[in-house]
């Protein structure tokens, strides 16, 4: 399996925070049991499966749970992932209410899918499909002032500290109170920013195991603002279901190329 990121060019980086490519390749004599951490984000995404000649558009909703889907040799996945501060914006809907499903036969979200998939569909590679993408995100004509730029501001500092800032810090630094900054966040994402923000810690945390060949977890556990290891290992079991090291052991199995940091 195979996993790496793109980030958006600057003229819609309010709207994009990634684009995304999730592959198997080699032989998978089985299909394998995938599980896909939280990342706080909504996703609209393109599967692909040439050998089953299956062509499919979804749109994935906001979770602070696992979630498991069966991958099969052949898979192709290729996403983007909206910017929190302009899911309500782009989906003309309210982000928390957004579910996960197979926009194939559903006229749902009509203004972002309409002949996305057939462009995608003949597609021969990541980067021409991060080009449909942005040019469907432009078509929109969605100009920064159409979103919220304090949530926009809230969301860059939490990337920048890796989640671990408190949400008092981040009020302040926006020029909200912290009342006004869960209000206003929830609205444009569909979360809290705390929510936000752990699953963002847990990301990041992810990608210092793909930069690191040991983890030392107490030390992590202190990076992240926790008590103890203890602490570190009741987040990690809530939001991946998993312990420290058992998340560590399936960040490992997949290739990685690079990540939006």
């Amino acid at each position: 399996m195979f996993y790496r990121e793109i980030s958006p060019a600057p003229e819609i980086s309010h709207l994009v925070l990634s684009f995304w490519e999730f592959l198997t390749h080699g032989e998978i004599p089985e299909p394998i049991d995938h599980e896909v951490f939280p990342d706080g984000c909504v996703s609209l995404f393109f599967y692909r499966n040439k050998t089953a000649e299956i062509n499919l558009l979804f749109i994935s909703g906001l979770s602070l749970e696992t979630r498991k889907a069966q991958i099969f040799a052949g898979d192709i996945y290729w996403g983007m992932r909206f910017s929190p501060a302009a899911c309500r914006t782009i989906s003309r809907s309210a982000p928390a209410e957004i579910q996960s499903y197979c926009l194939n036969e559903s006229n749902d979200f009509s203004h972002l899918t309409d002949g996305l998939l057939e462009k995608l569909a003949v597609c021969r590679n990541f980067d021409e499909a991060i080009k449909i993408y942005e040019a469907k995100i432009k078509s929109l004509e969605i100009i920064s002032r159409e979103t919220d730029e304090k949530i926009h501001e809230a969301v860059r500092i939490v990337e920048e500290n890796r989640g671990e800032v408190k949400i008092s810090e981040i009020a302040k630094a926006v020029g909200l109170s912290t009342r006004q900054l869960e209000r206003r966040f929830k609205q444009s994402a569909g979360l809290s920013p705390k929510q936000f923000a752990r699953a963002r810690r847990i990301r990041a945390t992810a990608i210092s195991l793909v930069e690191q060949a040991e983890m030392n977890w107490a030390s992590r556990a202190a990076e992240m603002g926790f008590t103890d290891q203890a602490h570190l290992a009741h987040e990690f079991s809530t939001l991946t279901g998993r312990s420290p090291n058992s998340f560590a052991e399936k960040v490992k199995r997949i290739e990685h190329g690079e990540l939006v940091k």
